[in-house]
């Protein structure tokens, strides 16, 4: 086991040579929490977080046929806001984002990419004899997607940029020679403009931690990306 991983390190050397110069390129004082606001000309009318401009231009009365049942005001048991003081245009803050959800990235030179966290699976399966665990250790696997949303080509992967936060503060990076049963995602990965790759980044933590957030850290004084797991 030992003697698989310290071949692997020579193998992903390279890769890791590149980003070493960097260091950190996410700012730590940036991070977004919240999942990605879906386009508000696919919300239905009747849903409570579709914008009351939108509403208006596509569901209100005589706008378009259809649900014309105005949104309810946050609070509030019904009826319209005209007259309570307060603005229902004031924007509403997004769910913390948390396993399936997508949070919008940028990279380096401000690629933009969606970074879906598809699923986690804990504890891991090796993917055979020689990519276990040390004793004491699980492994955890996290599927992801990237999607390329920008108009150039993609190089983020994110078996670089991501890792584990256990409810200790703890930090997890991606296991050299620890694998997942499935397909890895590559260490490096040239997304063309509204393409995608899919595939698992695995990690090796002890079996008492517990791991509550993931985070993919953003390109160079960009914000980084967190979900919360747990």
């Amino acid at each position: 086991m030992e003697f698989v991983r310290w071949g692997a390190v020579v193998v992903v050397s390279a890769v890791l040579g590149t980003v070493l110069l960097s260091g950190c390129n996410g700012d730590d004082d940036k991070v977004n929490t919240q999942a990605k606001t879906p386009d508000a000309a696919s919300l239905d009318c009747d849903n409570p977080n579709i914008p009351m401009g939108e509403w208006k231009k596509r569901c209100e009365k005589g706008a378009s046929p259809g649900n014309t049942k105005e949104p309810q005001e946050t609070g509030k048991s019904g009826g319209s806001p005209s007259g309570s003081g307060k603005s229902s245009d004031k924007p509403q803050q997004n769910p913390a984002a948390k396993t399936g959800d997508t949070i919008a990235m940028q990279g380096d030179d401000g690629e933009k990419f969606d970074a879906v966290l598809v699923q986690l699976v804990d504890p891991g399966t090796p993917k055979d004899e020689y990519s276990g665990p040390d004793p004491g250790n699980r492994l955890v696997a996290i599927q992801w997607r990237i999607t390329n949303t920008g108009a150039t080509v993609v190089d983020e992967t994110p078996t670089l940029r991501t890792k584990l936060v256990d409810a200790q503060g703890q930090i997890y990076e991606f296991a050299i020679g620890a694998d997942h049963k499935g397909t890895e995602f590559p260490t490096s990965a040239q997304i063309p403009p509204g393409e995608s790759r899919l595939g698992f980044v695995t990690y090796e933590v002890p079996k008492a931690a517990k791991i509550v957030k993931v985070e993919f850290e953003g390109g160079y004084d960009k914000p980084s990306g967190q979900w919360t797991v747990g």
